[in-house]
């Protein structure tokens, strides 16, 4: 009798950790100017986009800096300013190459464990193409949430959070449904990525559906609200972007999910 792989990974998923890691590993390997200068270039940077837009507004950071130079927060905000004038950022490539940088280990890791759980089920439903198409979406859609929030911020974003969080939204209008197994990581299975997906509109009526969006929700506006001031993270957390990516997930899974009938089980 033939045995299934124990783990056994979509070819696609799998893919788009190594390159995750991978970019970490030559991050890490560089010096600190170099990986300074690319993430100021890859990463998103609200009001770059500000820049292309209107035109001023790094000029105008660079004139509050100068009212004030007591200031360490604008006079930071002045030096990027002044910087992305010189070298501006790679637009419109930043709006999803920032989701293949993060800020060390633990942050490519997570986000690498949650592409690995949530990924490999969507995955083997819409097939490579149609994964990596989402995977663009909704880090285009986190990265637009951010900046309508943060429309002068200098500060790039980075991580693949907003994407991912589109990938477990997507994960959801399919996985709560009878039958399912959450076998995503087998090779033959026949669970939840073959069974038909919620309605949009009733998603938001079946209560476990619900109850996971609901406690998403809360996660990330708590920690997003509170991780720096309770010391759970160095840095600040974009959970706009982790919404937009979501929302986008959530919303374009119908568009990008294939015929049920021709779903075979293969990655």
């Amino acid at each position: 009798m033939k045995r299934e792989p124990i783990f056994n990974v979509p070819a696609v998923v799998l893919g788009l950790i190594i390159v995750m890691i991978a970019v970490q590993a030559v991050m890490d390997w560089l010096d600190a100017d170099t990986a300074s200068e690319l993430i100021m270039a890859y990463g998103f940077i609200p009001a770059d986009v500000s820049e292309r837009l209107s035109g001023g507004v790094l000029h105008h950071l660079m004139d509050l800096a100068a009212d004030k130079p007591d200031d360490m927060a604008l006079t930071g905000s002045s030096e990027l300013a002044e910087y992305l004038l010189n070298q501006p950022s790679a637009l419109p490539l930043s709006f999803i190459s920032y989701a293949f940088l993060h800020a060390g280990w633990a942050h490519a890791l997570m986000n690498s464990a949650w592409l690995l759980a949530f990924g490999s089920l969507v995955a083997r439903r819409l097939g490579a193409v149609r994964f990596l198409c989402l995977f663009a979406l909704s880090a285009f859609g986190g990265a637009v949430a951010h900046y309508f929030s943060h429309t002068e911020d200098v500060m790039p974003m980075i991580g693949a959070s907003g994407a991912v969080s589109g990938i477990m939204a997507a994960a959801i209008r399919f996985v709560f449904q009878p039958g399912e197994s959450l076998s995503g990581f087998s090779l033959n299975a026949a669970g939840s990525y073959r069974a038909p997906a919620l309605p949009l509109v009733q998603t938001f009526r079946d209560r476990r559906t619900l109850r996971f969006i609901i406690l998403w929700l809360a996660i990330n506006i708590a920690t997003g609200l509170a991780g720096v001031p309770l010391g759970l993270t160095e840095g600040s957390i974009a959970w706009e972007a982790h919404l937009g990516g979501f929302l986008i997930g959530l919303l374009t899974f119908s568009l990008i999910d294939p015929p049920l009938q021709t779903i075979d089980g293969r990655a």
